[in-house]
């Protein structure tokens, strides 16, 4: 049968249900940690009444790069407890978020600080997701391992407490390909005091997209960058505080890195250099130390 805009579907396990395909004529799916019916058993995750209690058990229900829809329903929490714990291994899928606030479902990494998101397939978006560090020293929460296009679009990062966190919460792997990573329209809550980046450009990917994002913590290399040598990257209207008191850095890519840096209004913590741009364009960035009551100044300087 045909698609349309709205589609008529009969649904395994439920009732039959009218879609709204603009979006993507993907299957749907539904996890709820929190509803009394929830199960990770064949039967359960293709409707809201009925649906499943992990992102995991339905990632492997998915057809790659079909457009498939993993809806977290409002208050869903899920945990991950292990290296790869979540494996999105499955290309073309999205998982998106319903619910604002307190109600914003979670990931949250605990149990071990080898705990990761490993992403090994392309096409990946999380959309309204809270990723949250509960472990002492997390070092790296979500990897990008073999993982081009992949996307986080309004999501919120959140250390826990000052020694529950995340070291790296975004790691682009450095034998990695993985380009077009797009960070987008996200805040992060990160005061962990042995954090060392939120985004890591370890690896040489092409095509990044890091923009509006409010980027808050303590980051004792730097919030952006890496030694990676990225590849026609924008970085642009970032909001970024990063208070570590040494001289260390807000944005910061290798010295042969290409792109754009542009429009990031920055505070450090007495960084000489709070952005540091390579060999990519820089256009408008302002950073000033947090502990002057100064209006920001162009940075790096003006030719």
């Amino acid at each position: 049968m045909a698609r349309s805009a709205l589609f008529y579907k009969n649904q395994l396990g439920g009732f039959s249900t009218v879609e709204d395909m603009s979006r993507s004529t993907g299957n749907r799916w539904y996890v709820d940690s929190g509803h009394a019916s929830a199960s990770d058993t064949a039967g359960f995750g293709y409707t809201p009444d009925a649906p499943a209690a992990t992102i995991d058990y339905l990632i492997a229900g998915c057809t790659a790069n079909n457009g498939d829809i993993i809806y977290a329903m409002p208050g869903h929490a899920d945990t991950v407890s292990a290296a790869a714990g979540l494996a999105i291994d499955k290309a073309g899928i999205s998982i998106v978020g319903i619910g604002r606030g307190t109600a914003q479902p979670t990931i949250t990494l605990d149990t071990a600080n080898t705990a990761t998101i490993a992403i090994t397939a392309a096409n990946t978006t999380f959309e309204n997701i809270h990723f949250v560090a509960n472990f002492l020293d997390i070092a790296t929460a979500i990897t990008l391992v073999t993982a081009p296009d992949t996307t986080f679009s309004n999501c919120r990062f959140t250390d826990t407490s000052a020694i529950l966190n995340a070291k790296i919460w975004i790691n682009e792997e450095a034998a990695a390909t993985s380009g077009r990573l797009t960070v987008e329209g996200c805040k992060a809550k990160a005061y962990g005091t042995a954090n060392t980046h939120f985004i890591n450009f370890a690896g040489t990917g092409d095509g990044h997209t890091v923009k509006g994002n409010v980027l808050m913590g303590d980051w004792a290399t730097m919030c952006i960058g890496g030694a990676g040598v990225i590849t026609d990257a924008l970085i642009d209207d970032n909001r970024i505080l990063n208070i570590v008191a040494t001289a260390d850095t807000c944005i910061n890519v290798a010295a042969t890195a290409e792109g754009i840096i542009s429009n990031n209004r920055c505070c450090g913590g007495h960084a000489t250099d709070g952005i540091v741009c390579g060999d990519m364009g820089s256009l408008e960035n302002y950073y000033v130390d947090q502990d002057t009551d100064l209006s920001g100044v162009i940075e790096p300087a003006i030719v």
